[in-house]
């Protein structure tokens, strides 16, 4: 023992001071470890705890929201489907009547030679308040020697309906190509040339007839 302690502690003081020494040293030492040890618990304790008692818990059944249970939600009042509205529809245009009606015959030529083709326009007016229509198909020319119709547009051609709307005051124009022959209801008998003499030229469209226009046949 002697040996050992020769070895390893120097000086003029006993070795039995270093030996003290040494161990205040030491147990200083650890006792500041132990304050450290406790240090670190003191601090990390809480959530330790805290994590201790959430892992510990139960776990809860997850129970889906009822309508009561949630947010007040913002109030809608219940969506209202228009009804289609009625398109308007244009009141229906009367028609002419014959009274109101005017019709004016006009032939490109006086005189001619029977059997000669005759140009002639019909003016179809109209006097009624307000518009209303009229069947341009439907006017016819006649040529007549005295009271007798010996020559119509209307014998032999089927007429076309073509209605036309005529303002207070407005007129529209038909033509028509005479052919000069004699002519007779559903376009029966010859078509034969007319005698020379004086005839009379009117327009018609139902009951309404126009004035008389002199034609001359040569």
């Amino acid at each position: 023992m002697q040996r050992f302690q020769g070895k390893f502690v120097k000086g003029s003081e006993p070795a039995s001071v270093y030996w003290q020494r040494r161990a205040i040293v030491a147990g200083a030492a650890s006792a500041l470890i132990l304050v450290v040890v406790f240090g670190l618990k003191a601090l990390g304790g809480p959530d330790g705890d805290e994590s201790a008692d959430r892992d510990g818990a139960e776990p809860q059944e997850w129970v889906a929201p009822s309508v009561s249970s949630t947010l007040k939600r913002p109030q809608t009042s219940p969506t209202q489907t228009a009804a289609p509205s009625a398109e308007p529809t244009s009141p229906a245009v009367p028609e002419c009547a014959a009274d109101e009606m005017t019709l004016q015959i006009v032939a490109a030529f006086d005189e001619v030679r029977s059997g000669t083709e005759v140009p002639v326009s019909v003016l179809v007016a109209s006097a009624a308040e307000g518009t209303c229509t009229a069947d341009l198909g439907e006017v016819a020319v006649e040529l007549a020697a005295g009271s007798d119709v010996v020559y119509s547009t209307a014998h032999c051609v089927t007429a076309e309906s073509k209605p036309v709307e005529l303002a207070e005051g407005a007129g529209q124009t038909v033509e028509f190509t005479l052919d000069g022959l004699a002519s007779e209801p559903g376009c029966e008998g010859d078509r034969r040339r007319l005698p020379a003499g004086g005839y009379e030229l009117r327009a018609r469209l139902g009951s309404a007839v126009s004035q008389p226009a002199a034609l001359g046949l040569t």
